[in-house]
């Protein structure tokens, strides 16, 4: 698995532009990079803690601020601290766009997707990223034009990570410390946690990307690798990518998978010999 750059500052968020370079974000900096032909180089800055990343329909890159939790949000200067919040960056500036949801102040969010229906979803673990979740985990919608916001569901004192979208346009995320990948099903009642998989041990599930046929490229954190699930949640595969490294997060560009490692800040690509589903993006 070819390492496509190193040394960077615990990389996340990974999307791929219009252009077919690659952002990602590097929370513990604070900022969004650029990936292109070889050559890294700046493309933001967002100051807190940048977390994931997704295109809009304008080109805009949305963002989820988790408010430093990479790093001691005190130890940053000034005007490099940021609210929890949902960001956009548009021509290279980062703009705050909400910091609560749903009526609830934002806690950490984690990772976001547009959905079929043109909002922009998001999962917000609410608490540390230690284990021992404090908080309660809780997934949300924003309406880019209007700025209404919904809170979906309330998932409990688990950390709700990753989240993505199928081919049926079903709502999927991961539960770092459950090992469990989930779907958010909505009924006459409100929405409904339903459990597709759980990983092996120490198969921390983080961000994750889709396939055209619904198989998830699963970023395993303590794995050092990645695991191919089958859209039925069986484990196909564990393709690793760095011996006792951090695996955050991937994205498909075509057949080639772009996988980050925060351990030891490095950006990879991967053959799985799947096609990456298209993202939405919205309105």
């Amino acid at each position: 698995m070819p390492l496509l750059t190193a040394d960077l500052s615990f990389p996340e968020g990974p999307v791929v532009l219009d252009d077919g370079s690659l952002v990602f974000t590097e929370i513990t900096a604070g900022r969004l990079r650029r990936w292109d032909a070889g050559e890294v180089s700046p493309y933001a800055v967002t100051g807190g803690g940048p977390n994931g990343a997704t295109l809009g329909a304008d080109g805009s890159v949305w963002v989820t601020q988790n408010g430093g939790m990479g790093a001691d949000p005190e130890a940053q200067p000034l005007d490099m601290r940021r609210p929890a919040s949902v960001q956009r960056v548009t021509d290279g500036v980062a703009e705050v766009v909400i910091t609560e949801a749903g009526g609830l102040a934002l806690g950490s969010p984690n990772d976001l997707a547009f959905g079929p229906d043109g909002r922009l979803y998001f999962t917000d673990p609410n608490g540390p990223s230690t284990g021992a979740n404090t908080g309660s985990g809780r997934i949300f919608a924003l309406e880019p034009t209007s700025g209404a916001t919904e809170l979906l569901a309330d998932v409990g004192r688990v950390y709700p990570n990753g989240i993505a979208f199928g081919p049926s346009g079903d709502l999927i995320y991961t539960e770092s410390f459950t090992r469990r990948v989930m779907t958010l099903q909505k009924g006459s009642a409100g929405y409904t946690a339903e459990e597709i998989c759980v990983l092996p041990e120490r198969h921390f599930p983080d961000g994750f990307a889709v396939a055209t046929d619904g198989t998830l490229a699963v970023a395993a954190t303590r794995s050092g690798g990645v695991d191919i699930v089958s859209a039925g949640g069986e484990l196909l595969e564990h393709l690793p990518v760095a011996e006792k490294g951090m695996v955050t997060n991937c994205a498909f560009a075509g057949d080639r998978l772009f996988v980050t490692e925060s351990r030891f800040g490095g950006l990879y690509e991967l053959q799985t010999g799947l096609t990456g589903l298209p993202l939405l993006r919205g309105r």
